[in-house]
């Protein structure tokens, strides 16, 4: 299997300065093998299961896949660094054509990457995204079900009207169809 090799800390891309702003979102998924039961047993059993790591079978592709796709509509178009955990950096799409494809195109085109299998083993998928109005989002999205830990995490970075944050989070209701979704300044 290719390796890739990972930058030094001196070249690694860092969050931007906390004077430009920031706002969280946070969404927390329904998993589809925890449906609430009406047995108090299995509400014991279902209990425990929310503490423990779940996998869910093909879910992290899927849902990093949608929100490239929704968070792409809404003008975040260039992938400026995504990685996998485990596995670490992947390769960044292509530099001549970065400003004419969405960054699902750009996910679907990386898969074809060889270095890109560590992807089926991966736990969780960061990415950031950023547009040319200066406005940038470093978004998690994660393949276990943890109830202590967010499904879905944004962090929104630059000036966002709060008719932008209605739009996003509306779009993500939509897709998502979360079980909370909460902002936090």
């Amino acid at each position: 299997m290719p390796t890739t090799t990972r930058p030094s800390r001196a070249e690694r891309p860092s969050p931007p300065p906390a004077a430009d702003g920031l706002l969280r979102l946070e969404l927390d998924l329904p998993h589809e093998l925890l449906k609430p039961s009406s047995v108090p047993l299995l509400r014991q059993v279902e209990s425990w299961l929310r503490e423990q790591e779940v996998e869910e079978q093909g879910s992290l592709l899927v849902r990093a896949g949608e929100l490239l796709d929704e968070l792409g509509a809404e003008g975040y178009d260039r992938v400026d660094h995504w990685e996998v955990d485990p596995g670490g950096w992947l390769p960044l799409p292509e530099a001549e054509h970065a400003g004419r494809i969405e960054p699902v195109g750009h996910l679907v085109k990386a898969l074809r990457n060889p270095a890109w299998g560590v992807f089926a083993r991966a736990r969780a998928f960061s990415v950031r995204l950023s547009g040319d109005d200066g406005r940038r989002v470093d978004a998690r999205v994660l393949r276990l079900h943890r109830e202590r830990e967010h499904s879905i995490c944004l962090d929104l970075w630059g000036p966002t009207s709060t008719a932008e944050l209605r739009r996003l989070a509306g779009r993500l209701r939509r897709r998502f169809s979360p079980l909370k979704m909460r902002l936090r300044r």
